[in-house]
């Protein structure tokens, strides 16, 4: 009787415990009647209300697809543009005359897609980025072509007229005097990714290494000449122009006015014919005219402007373009830029006074003025002339040629610039 109590709880008509597992399985019919009336009750929902989710998916489409092909597509289309790779290869300013020049480009562009990209015909405008693209200088015109990965593009010998003289200047200006510019690229073109149209926007400046003031100028071989040539040329001499860039120019003729060290005085003029300026070092001819007059009645100035250089064993010339033809047109832009550089080179006095002596042995007796007397000629690498070179350098106030230019001196004052130059020489 005392085991049965524990049967029982408090309460005198309760009756008898249930087991437990008869609570467990009553708990799990209870949540699977439950599950199960929930989804019953979610697909009578959807059966009851199905034509308003449809409106909903459709007005949710009818947003999200256009904002997706004409937003989202042609901005990453666009990001694909501006996060591309564009290396300048070659540029080539050929023919230039008053107001266009033959444009030569050549490009590689690297898109980091997969795909190809059909681009349609476009217009590359070059410009000056302070300036705008709405001021650009030129229009370089590219076909329609498929880019895909490293890609070569551009244009060959292209007529191009110059859009905006300013902007022009303002590039060939930043060519000449920086060691890097940037070349500014806009356009405006439909691209095709597959079947997707996207328009698309180029704005690129793409960074390439410039003339640097034609760093590294030089004057070599300088030449006096004795008796002066036909034309009038009393000085020959060869000029080097390097040009570090990728940028090709044709420049034309070159008039240079030659001024002694860094003063105004100007000692004589000079001509480079057919200067085109390729990517290394460019030497061209020069052939001038020297104003003996002129340097002998200013001296003082000239001696004063030279003393640095001549205690270097040289002479400071600085050239200063004063006009630049191409084909019997002047070329306004070339010889404003060009004309504000001036171009400074040290020539050897030894080099100059042994090329000189060796073409004038080569011509002409140094000493005689009657040419009963020949020499030879004077070899450029050995020893100068005849005997030592103070006497070869003294005997030329013996020649004809050289009295010539001293014709307004008197005889010892001429004597003695010719004495003080054939110590300076023996001294070298």
């Amino acid at each position: 009787m005392a085991l049965d109590i524990g049967k029982y709880i408090i309460g005198g008509n309760r009756g008898l415990l249930k087991p437990e597992s008869d609570e467990s399985e009553k708990i799990e019919k209870v949540g699977s009647v439950s599950s199960a009336s929930k989804k019953n009750r979610f697909r009578r929902h959807c059966r009851r209300f199905w034509c308003i989710y449809l409106i909903i998916n459709v007005i949710f489409l009818a947003i999200f697809l256009p904002v997706f092909f004409l937003v989202a597509i042609p901005a990453i289309a666009q990001l694909v543009v501006n996060e591309s790779d564009l290396r300048i290869v070659n540029v080539e300013v050929m023919h230039p005359t008053a107001d266009t020049v033959r444009m030569t480009l050549e490009a590689k562009v690297n898109l980091k897609l997969a795909m190809g990209v059909r681009l349609d015909p476009v217009v590359f405008y070059a410009f000056v980025r302070s300036a705008g693209h709405k001021n650009a200088y030129a229009g370089i015109e590219i076909p329609g072509q498929t880019i895909k990965g490293n890609y070569s593009l551009g244009v060959s010998d292209q007529l191009t007229p110059i859009l905006n003289m300013t902007s022009w200047e303002t590039f060939v200006s930043q060519a000449v005097f920086q060691k890097e510019t940037a070349l500014s690229l806009y356009g405006v073109t439909t691209g095709y990714l597959g079947v997707l149209k996207n328009h698309i926007v180029l704005d690129k400046d793409v960074a390439i290494p410039t003339l640097n003031k034609f760093s590294g100028f030089s004057i070599a071989n300088s030449t006096f000449l004795l008796p002066a040539e036909d034309d009038g040329s009393n000085l020959v001499a060869n000029i080097t122009l390097p040009n570090p860039s990728t940028l090709s120019f044709e420049v034309g003729t070159i008039t240079l006015d030659i001024k002694s060290g860094n003063t105004d005085l100007v000692i004589g003029k000079a001509t480079v014919k057919d200067v085109t300026l390729r990517p290394g070092n460019n030497t061209f001819p020069l052939r001038g005219v020297i104003d003996i007059g002129t340097m002998i009645g200013n001296l003082t100035e000239v001696l004063s402007s030279q003393g640095p250089a001549i205690r270097r064993g040289a002479l400071s010339l600085t050239a200063v373009t004063k006009s630049i033809v191409s084909n019997d047109t002047l070329i306004p832009y070339y010889t404003k830029v060009l004309g504000s550089l001036p171009l400074v080179a040290n020539v050897s006095i030894g080099d100059i006074l042994r090329n000189s002596l060796a073409h004038l042995g080569s011509s002409e007796t140094l000493s005689d003025s009657d040419d009963k007397r020949r020499r030879g000629p004077v070899q450029l690498n050995g020893p100068v002339g005849y005997g030592n070179a103070y006497s070869q350098v003294a005997s030329l106030k013996h020649n004809r040629h050289v009295q010539k230019i001293f014709e307004d001196e008197s005889l010892e004052r001429r004597d003695t610039m010719i004495d003080s130059l054939a110590q300076y020489y023996a001294a070298l």
